[in-house]
């Protein structure tokens, strides 16, 4: 009897061992899965692009100052915080070309000046919804107006019902001409040197 009682006194310790560590690897896989990623690309053509100089010169008051050929690539990627599952981090990575007809800076900004060269810029988007993106809603070839939101509400699949909410927006930063000029978002906005023109 005494020697039963000794074996099993022995063994519990290593049974909850056992257990204490079988707990820590579920806890361990647990924290270590990687949120849902969903990617979706589109193309556009003759693609209206802005500065922050409006009204001035040759710049109306939409800000356009070129046209761009560029591929948006959307990145979504589901935020773990959120219980529900319906909120997204979405960043955009913008590349293409531009061409331009308007100066977009400095002291000549709006003045006639023809540039061209590539544009390459990265936005940040959070969306708070009920759906679930599905990168087959997206267009390979959007209209050349489609606003970055517009894209993504049909990610979203474009249905009021899903209470879509679209917020940021203001982080970003686009460069034009290998850096020649550079657009920065928040936290403070601003510009940083021109376009070359021919």
């Amino acid at each position: 009897m005494r020697i039963r009682t000794i074996v099993a006194a022995a063994a519990a310790p290593a049974a909850l061992a056992a257990i204490l560590l079988g707990t820590a690897g579920q806890a361990s896989a647990a924290t270590t899965a990687k949120p849902v990623t969903i990617t979706a690309n589109t193309h556009l053509n003759n693609h209206p692009d802005t500065t922050d100089h409006c009204g001035v010169g040759l710049i109306k008051d939409d800000c356009v100052l070129d046209d761009d050929a560029a591929t948006e690539k959307f990145t979504l990627v589901q935020d773990p915080s959120d219980p529900s599952g319906h909120t997204w981090q979405v960043s955009v990575d913008y590349v293409g070309s531009f061409h331009g007809f308007a100066d977009p800076s400095g002291p000549n900004a709006g003045a006639a000046l023809t540039s061209d060269g590539p544009v390459k810029g990265t936005i940040t988007f959070t969306v708070t919804s009920n759906a679930t993106p599905d990168p087959s809603r997206l267009p390979g070839q959007s209209t050349s107006d489609a606003h970055l939101t517009d894209n993504i509400k049909a990610l979203f699949g474009n249905d009021p019902s899903t209470s879509t909410v679209i917020s940021g927006g203001d982080q970003y930063t686009f460069s034009y001409q290998n850096g020649s000029y550079v657009q920065h978002g928040a936290p403070k906005n601003s510009t940083t040197g021109d376009v070359t023109g021919h």
